[in-house]
C-alpha cells in the first residue's frame, strides 16, 4: 500500500468543503466509485476519472494536480480523495481516539508560524483576525474548522489533526492562503485558551528603526513588475504571479508595506485576465504597474530619510487606538461593486479637527445571501446602536479604533455615549461655511471655486501618500434649480448656485429599466424636492470622488426641516419601473430656464480623449508582446499627435519608448504610462461655470 494513502484518508468532508463547496463534494462523492487507480507509488499517485486525470504526491491536496481546465480545486481531486478514503477504510479515517486540539494548536507556535509564512505574512495574518467581526471554531473527527468572518466576506480554513502548516487548507486563492491560514490558527490558538501571539512594541520600533532599503529587492521587484507589463497582458501565466507575491511577502518586504500591497494587487489583477475573470479591468491593471515601477524608481534614487519612508509606507496595525472622539453623523449611503460586495456607509466627522471617518457594514453577496445592508442599516447594532442612529447623531464614541483612511473598527469594545439628534439649521451651518479658518472649513462650502480648488488638491496625484477615492462635502448652495435630465452625459443632473452666481451639477446615475441604487435615488430626490410645495432644503451632503478625467459630486442627504438620506428616506416609496420611467419622462421635457447649462467643455473632453487613447495604446501595445512593429503601428502616431496638441513631455516619453533598446523597452513603456494617468489625475477638476 503506497505510504500516501493515509495522508490523504485523514481528509474528512469538513476539509473538503472548506477547499471547494458542500455541491462540489455531494457530486465528487458520486462520482468517487468511477475513480480508476492507475499507479500506487510511494511519490506519486495517479488516477483517472471521466477523462481526467490527477497526481497526488507528498504535498498535499492543495498541490496536487488535475487535467482538467478548473481554476481551483476540482471534483476530480475531492473524489479521489473520497475514493482512498474508502479504499483505507472509513473506520480507519475517522479514527475514533479523541483529538487533543490544545496539544495540535500549540506546535504552531510564533516560531513556526513565522516561518512559514514569514514576519510580513504574520503581521497580515495579525491584521485579518483584527478585522474578524466574529470567529467561530468547530472541531470535528478529523478537521477544526475555523471561519472568519470579514467586512466583505466570510474566510473558512480547516486545520487537520495532523501535519504541518502546509496541511492546513481552504478554497482561497493561492496569493491569500499564508496569511489567512496563520490567521484562523491564531483565532483557534485563541479560542482554546493558548497565549495570543503579538509584535510588541519594542520590536515594532527595531524594526522600523532597522528600515533600510533592499538593493537586491528593489531590484528583483523592479524587474518583477517589467515582467508583468512585457508578459503578464500577451501571455499571462501562473509563475509570474507566484513570483510577484513571493516578494510581497517576503520578510524583507515588510517596511515597505505600499509596494508590497501593489505587487499583490498586479498578481491579482494578472491572475484574473489569466482565468478571463468578467471583472478584470486591463487599464487599472496597467495603472497599477505603472505606480509600482514608478515607486521603485523613487525609492531607489531617492536619499532623503523622510521621503524615503513616505515612500515606504508605515508599517503599522490596520486599527489603531485614537481614545474618546466626539462625532456628528453626516449620513448614510449604500453601495454595491462589480464583484457582488454590496453594503452601507456612514460617514462622520469630529467638529473639533474636522477629521473624517466612516463606519461600514458589508458583505459578499455572493456568499452570504442573507445580509440585507438595509435590514443591518437599522437593526445590526455597532458599538451598542445602529447606524440608522448614529448617522444623524451627535455624540461620543468610547475607546475607538481607526484606520489612516479614517475607517472606524466595529469592535465591540468601542461604545457610543451621550447621544443626542443632531439637527442642523441654516445658522449652524452657514457659520461652518463662512469660518475658512476653522475646523469645519474644508468641509462646508458657500463658494463653488473654492470647493473645486480644495477638491483639486485632494484628488491630486502624489508618490509620497496614498490617493484619495472620495470626500464627503456639505454644500449651503443660495438657488437651487430643478433637476433635469442630461443627454450628453445620460445622468441626472442637479444644478446648483452659490453666492456669487456660479453654479456646479451634482449628478445621479439611472438606469433605462428603473432598478438599483440609482432609481431608489431618484425617486427619493424627485419625492423630496419634485413637489414645489416642498420647501427646498439649506444645505446638501454630497460625496467627491474623481472620475473620467473629472470630479463629480453625488447627493447622499439634504438637510432642511428635517434630514433626509436618499438611501434611507423616512417614507418607503414605491419600487417600480414605470414610477422612475414617469420620473424620467418629465425630468427630460423640462427646459434649462432655471440655471444656465454647463458649458461644452471641448478642450478637457479632447484631453481626456487624447489620454485614454495613450492608455488603450499601451495596453495594445503591451498585448502584440512589445513587438518592434507595434511601436511604429500604436506608439508613433500618437507620439506626433501629442505633439500638436502641445503635450511635448508626453511625446518626449513616447519618442523614448519608441527609440529604446529591447532592454529598455518595458521601463520606458511604464514611464509613459504613469506621465499619461498623472496627467489624467491632475485634469480631473470639478466643473464650474457662470
Amino acid at each position: 500500500m503506497s505510504p500516501l494513502i493515509p495522508l490523504y484518508a485523514q481528509i474528512d468532508e469538513s476539509a473538503l468543503e472548506a477547499m471547494a463547496s458542500r455541491g462540489i463534494v455531494r457530486r465528487a462523492r458520486t462520482d468517487a466509485a468511477n475513480v480508476r487507480f492507475e499507479s500506487m507509488g510511494a511519490e506519486e499517485i495517479v488516477c483517472k476519472i471521466e477523462g481526467a486525470t490527477v497526481r497526488l504526491d507528498d504535498k498535499g491536496l492543495a498541490k496536487a494536480r488535475c487535467s482538467c481546465p478548473a481554476a481551483t480545486t476540482c471534483r476530480h481531486k475531492i473524489a479521489v480523495v473520497l475514493a482512498l478514503r474508502t479504499l483505507a477504510g472509513e473506520q480507519q479515517a475517522a479514527s475514533a481516539v479523541e483529538i487533543d486540539w490544545l496539544a495540535r494548536l500549540s506546535t504552531f507556535d510564533r516560531k513556526t508560524l513565522q516561518s512559514a509564512v514569514g514576519k510580513t505574512g504574520l503581521r497580515e495574518a495579525m491584521r485579518l483576525l483584527a478585522l474578524a467581526e466574529a470567529t467561530t471554531v468547530e472541531a470535528g473527527k478529523l478537521t477544526l474548522k475555523v471561519m472568519l468572518r470579514l467586512n466583505s466576506e466570510d474566510i473558512e480554513v480547516a486545520i487537520p489533526a495532523q501535519g504541518d502548516f502546509t496541511s492546513v487548507v481552504s478554497g482561497l486563492p493561492e496569493r491569500r492562503r499564508l496569511a489567512s491560514h496563520a490567521a484562523a490558527i491564531l483565532a483557534a490558538r485563541g479560542h482554546f485558551g493558548l497565549e495570543a501571539i503579538t509584535f510588541d512594541e519594542a520590536e515594532a520600533v527595531a524594526d522600523q528603526k532597522e528600515f533600510v532599503p533592499d538593493a537586491l529587492l528593489l531590484t528583483a521587484m523592479q524587474d518583477a513588475v517589467r515582467r508583468a507589463y512585457a508578459q503578464g497582458f500577451a501571455f499571462p501565466s501562473r509563475a509570474l504571479e507566484e513570483r510577484l507575491m513571493l516578494l510581497a511577502v517576503s520578510s524583507r518586504a515588510e517596511a515597505m508595506p505600499r509596494l508590497s500591497a501593489s505587487l499583490r494587487r498586479i498578481a491579482e489583477g494578472l491572475e484574473q485576465r489569466r482565468s478571463r475573470n468578467v471583472n478584470h479591468d486591463a487599464v487599472e491593471l496597467l495603472r497599477e504597474i505603472a505606480f509600482a515601477h514608478a515607486l521603485l524608481h523613487a525609492m531607489s534614487q531617492t536619499r532623503d530619510d523622510g521621503r524615503l519612508r513616505r515612500l515606504a509606507g508605515t508599517v503599522r496595525a490596520e486599527y489603531e487606538p485614537v481614545g474618546d472622539v466626539d462625532l456628528i453623523g453626516l449620513g448614510a449611503t449604500l453601495f454595491e461593486t462589480m464583484t457582488g460586495a454590496a453594503g452601507v456607509t456612514a460617514h462622520f466627522i469630529e467638529p473639533t479637527t474636522g477629521r473624517r471617518f466612516t463606519a461600514s457594514l458589508a458583505r459578499g453577496t455572493t456568499h452570504d445571501t442573507r445580509f440585507d445592508p438595509r435590514a443591518a442599516y437599522r437593526t445590526q447594532a455597532v458599538w451598542g446602536k445602529t447606524l440608522a442612529e448614529l448617522s444623524s447623531a451627535a455624540y461620543r464614541l468610547s475607546g475607538a479604533h481607526a484606520s489612516s483612511t479614517g475607517r472606524l473598527s466595529l469592535s465591540q469594545a468601542s461604545r457610543a455615549d451621550a447621544i443626542q439628534p443632531f439637527r442642523p439649521n441654516r445658522e449652524l451651518v452657514t457659520a461652518w461655511a463662512q469660518d475658512r479658518n476653522g475646523q469645519l472649513a474644508d468641509l462646508t462650502y458657500m463658494s463653488w471655486p473654492i470647493l473645486a480648488d480644495y477638491l483639486g488638491r485632494c484628488f491630486a496625484p502624489s508618490l509620497d501618500r496614498p490617493l484619495l477615492s472620495a470626500q464627503p462635502v456639505i454644500l449651503v448652495p443660495s438657488r437651487i434649480a430643478p433637476v433635469t435630465f442630461d443627454d450628453l452625459t445620460q445622468r441626472l443632473r442637479w444644478p446648483l448656485m452659490d453666492v456669487s452666481g456660479a453654479w456646479i451639477s451634482l449628478t445621479l446615475d439611472h438606469d433605462d429599466e428603473g432598478r438599483g441604487l440609482g432609481a431608489s435615488r431618484i425617486a427619493a430626490l424627485e419625492a423630496a424636492i419634485g413637489d414645489g410645495d416642498n420647501k427646498r432644503p439649506f444645505a446638501i451632503v454630497a460625496i467627491a470622488r474623481p472620475e473620467g478625467g473629472k470630479i463629480i459630486l453625488e447627493p447622499i442627504a439634504l438637510w432642511g426641516e428635517t434630514q433626509m438620506s436618499l438611501d434611507f428616506p423616512d417614507r418607503i416609496l414605491r419600487q417600480s419601473t414605470d414610477v422612475v420611467s414617469r420620473i424620467m419622462a418629465g425630468l427630460r421635457r423640462r427646459v434649462a430656464q432655471f440655471a444656465p447649462p454647463p458649458p461644452a467643455d471641448v478642450t478637457m473632453r479632447q484631453t481626456t480623449q487624447l489620454l485614454q487613447a495613450g492608455i488603450d495604446a499601451l495596453i495594445s501595445f503591451a498585448e502584440a508582446g512589445l513587438h518592434g512593429s507595434a511601436r511604429e503601428r500604436l506608439l508613433a502616431p500618437l507620439a506626433k499627435t501629442y505633439q500638436l496638441a502641445s503635450l511635448p513631455p508626453l511625446a518626449q516619453l513616447l519618442l523614448r519608448t519608441i527609440e529604446s533598446s529591447e532592454s529598455d523597452i518595458s521601463p520606458t513603456a511604464l514611464a509613459a504610462a504613469q506621465g499619461v494617468f498623472t496627467l489624467q489625475s491632475f485634469t480631473s477638476r470639478l466643473q464650474v461655470w457662470t
